[in-house]
């Protein structure tokens, strides 16, 4: 259960780091069932210089799609979300897919028209995390109106080779460097601008997200545009008979259905 403070931080900065979340025996089995998911992936296993993304992930696996409803996640959630909140997906990532060792800065839901939905993306970083060993950084506060427009620029340019961003190099943007130990989880707003930089060696994590209970067209819109498996959840998922997991897709397939209307 979040804290008054941490419910506070997460409202003004964007995030909140829940530090050793999970014991080091816990992440000692998450990491083993994690890679037998890559490995099944990939057809073999993961050589040291090999890359893969698995999405979904936690719902492939069925020691790892408990995670989706432990209370240790789901409480937390629900005190950001709601109780109608709904399950948005899961990622796992192994290695660096693209090759390069930095993600420039963006947003996962950038715009305007996105800061009235609130979306929370959870990652857990199997291997430790310093600012320039490839760490998140964000920029606290960034998924705020004006502060979120005027990073706009930023958005526009980050898939480019060397952007500028207002004059200097997206490594030295004032940012927060996240670091984290393996059972740290970061919980996000999807709004915030984050980054990454100097990834190196093997790289693992792991990626939860939950949303607010949409409530108009402009929200099913935006699930379709950026979550495209979202409306068809995993059929472990539609073959649960836990509460807590009907309750997270109750409405996805009929949103999906409607959406395509829109």
């Amino acid at each position: 259960m979040l804290t008054g403070n941490q419910m506070h931080h997460f409202r003004v900065f964007g995030f909140v780091v829940l530090r050793q979340l999970f014991s080091s025996d816990e992440v000692e089995t998450i990491c083993t069932q994690a890679d037998e998911v890559w490995t099944e992936g990939l057809g073999h296993a993961p050589a040291p210089d090999e890359s893969i993304s698995v999405a979904p992930f936690l719902e492939l696996h069925p020691s790892l799609i408990k995670w989706i409803e432990e209370d240790r996640l789901y409480v937390p959630m629900t005190q950001l979300l709601g109780q109608d909140m709904i399950w948005s997906g899961s990622e796992g990532i192994l290695g660096t897919t693209t090759k390069r060792t930095y993600h420039h800065w963006h947003a996962d839901r950038p715009g305007p028209l996105e800061l009235g939905y609130l979306r929370i993306k959870i990652m857990m970083y199997l291997e430790p995390m310093r600012k320039n060993t490839g760490a998140l950084r964000v920029i606290p506060g960034s998924h705020r109106s004006p502060f979120h427009e005027e990073l706009m620029a930023f958005q526009q340019s980050h898939a480019t080779e060397a952007p500028d961003f207002f004059g200097v190099k997206g490594a030295d943007v004032p940012a927060y460097p996240v670091e984290t130990d393996p059972g740290d989880l970061v919980v996000f707003n999807q709004n915030l601008f984050h980054a990454v930089y100097g990834k190196v060696d093997r790289r693992r994590y792991l990626a939860w997200k939950y949303a607010a209970r949409p409530t108009t067209d402009a929200h099913l819109s935006s699930i379709k545009k950026h979550s495209e498996y979202a409306y068809t959840p995993h059929e472990q998922l539609q073959q649960s008979d836990s509460p807590r997991i009907r309750r997270l897709i109750d409405g996805l397939v009929q949103w999906g259905e409607q959406s395509n209307n829109l």
